[in-house]
């Protein structure tokens, strides 16, 4: 079986059709009407019936409450069943976000300051010196974009420091802040930063300071916990659908490590419209594209791609998982879906969100999603 490279932008061309199981639940007052909820089911029910995904799970949210959440297909074909909205999904790279909020509420306390020299964090990389914490949130430190580079093992260990010691055998992409590179090794530095700064392991200083104050609950470092209730993920293989396994680097590394549900993801957006946890000076700034020219400028703010009619987003892609998390600040407006395959031609996490918030008419129609770059460097 091939399998496709981690959180890479994979293109997985057939479809194979799979009939679908519904498992939908709505809450709380506000919830959609009907004509709203049926425009925003038929989308991702299609997903299932067209044989993009085995299975899905939606939620759609706003400042105060979930609308509406459900699940189509299946979380698990031998033994089958169904995926539930409380199924969880790896994020994959949605999990950036919160690195990216771990540095800002970090910030609010005084610990960090974005704009001092990356030494000052993380003395051991040599290449610190010459970038900031900014450039590596907004990918524009030049930390090498290929994952190999900084996630291979070393001696069976694979670690911050491993991460570290791998780096220091690359030489930097390009000139900090001279262009803009999607860079998982650069949000594995960041999740490195935390745990120095804070002294305590990645993994529990954001369940300490974001899954658990928000009961998120459904919500954890992958690996840490038992599969319960989590969808097992899956490539297309000659027309089937064939396990996807992880590999080492998926569980360590901030760049890409957490797993959720979405109606936990419903709870984490609420937290950002309503800066329950960051201040809103942090979320503005999180949600804000640097202030460039030239090849170093992108829609590329801080975890988060913004687009010019203000809505805000990261998708996820993993061997296995296809995921995203879409907010449209404006008005207050909110959608996550897990799917538990990588994004294809045919599923595309972030256009199926925006489409779902044009199809059930929650603000203004958005226009067609910017195109995403992996690199602005010739190199």
């Amino acid at each position: 079986m091939t399998s496709i490279s981690r959180r890479d932008f994979a293109s997985l061309l057939a479809a194979f059709p799979f009939a679908a199981n519904t498992a939908i639940a709505y809450a709380g007052s506000g919830a959609l009407s009907v004509r709203q909820r049926a425009a925003a089911e038929r989308i991702v029910r299609r997903l299932v019936q067209d044989g993009a995904v085995p299975g899905v799970s939606y939620s759609i949210g706003n400042a105060t409450a979930t609308l509406a959440e459900g699940a189509f297909g299946v979380r698990s074909l031998a033994p089958k069943f169904p995926m539930r909205p409380s199924t969880r999904c790896a994020l994959a790279s949605v999990s950036k976000q919160f690195a990216a909020a771990a540095i800002f509420l970090l910030q609010q306390r005084g610990s960090v300051s974005l704009d001092a020299p990356l030494s000052r964090y993380l003395p051991g990389y040599i290449d610190a010196r010459h970038m900031t914490l900014t450039q590596l949130l907004t990918m524009r430190a030049g930390v090498p974009a290929d994952d190999a580079a900084c996630e291979t093992p070393i001696a069976g260990r694979i670690d911050d420091a491993t991460l570290i010691m791998n780096l220091n055998r690359r030489k930097v992409d390009f000139a900090p802040g001279s262009h803009f590179a999607y860079s998982n090794c650069g949000y594995d530095l960041v999740g490195a930063v935390v745990s120095r700064v804070s002294g305590t392991p990645y993994g529990k200083f954001i369940t300490e300071n974001f899954f658990r104050p928000l009961g998120m609950t459904s919500s954890y470092v992958l690996g840490s916990q038992p599969g319960e209730d989590f969808a097992q993920g899956y490539a297309l293989e000659k027309n089937r659908w064939e396990p996807a396994p992880p590999t080492a680097a998926d569980r360590p590394f901030a760049s890409g490590n957490l797993v959720s549900s979405v109606g936990d993801m419903q709870r984490w957006n609420r937290s950002l419209i309503g800066a329950t946890i960051l201040s809103r000076a942090s979320v503005r700034k999180m949600f804000e594209v640097p202030t460039l020219t030239g090849p170093a400028h992108t829609h590329y703010a801080y975890g988060w791609f913004v687009e010019p009619s203000g809505a805000v987003w990261h998708g996820g892609t993993l061997a296995g998982y296809g995921t995203v998390n879409f907010l449209v600040p404006s008005t207050g407006d909110a959608i996550a879906l897990l799917a538990n395959t990588a994004p294809s031609d045919a599923w595309k996490p972030a256009d199926t969100a925006r489409d779902i918030y044009n199809a059930a008419m929650l603000g203004p129609a958005l226009p067609p999603l910017l195109r995403r770059t992996r690199s602005t460097s010739p190199a």
